[in-house]
């Protein structure tokens, strides 16, 4: 069974440093959400403090596989 698969590239914050956690967008490729995670700002610039940016897989059914 074929699976049609999206990306979803989130902020994680940090409680601690009081950067904020959402999610930045939604992509068809993998390609497509690494240029949007490399596209991003370092969360020390845009926010001062800890974080990264993550690429999560969505499956067709809405599962998250990492």
């Amino acid at each position: 069974m074929k699976t049609n698969k999206k990306y979803m590239v989130v902020q994680i914050g940090c409680i601690e440093c009081g950067v904020s956690s959402y999610p930045i967008g939604i992509y068809d490729t993998l390609e497509e959400a690494q240029k949007a995670k490399e596209a991003h700002p370092s969360t020390w610039d845009s926010e001062g403090g800890d974080g990264y940016v993550e690429i999560w897989s969505i499956n067709e059914d809405n599962t998250v596989g990492f």
